[in-house]
């Protein structure tokens, strides 16, 4: 199931929650290549974690149609 958040008053445009979801996979890769210049263990761990749920909430939506 997708955690990218929808107004429920009004249907979700299956195009906009894949964008969404998409744009989430980039910021997060963002944040992980940026932690990754300045390696912190614990802060690249952490951005790599994002990026996976990220991913994870991309081909869910994917897999849900939109």
């Amino acid at each position: 199931m997708s955690t990218i958040p929808v107004n429920e008053t009004a249907a979700a445009d299956p195009t906009s929650v894949l964008a969404a979801a998409r744009s989430a996979v980039a910021d997060a890769l963002f944040d992980l290549e940026q932690a990754w210049r300045n390696p912190r263990p614990e802060a690249v761990v952490a951005a790599a974690r994002r990026h996976l749920a990220a991913a994870e909430n991309w081909a869910d939506a994917r897999r849900e149609g939109a």
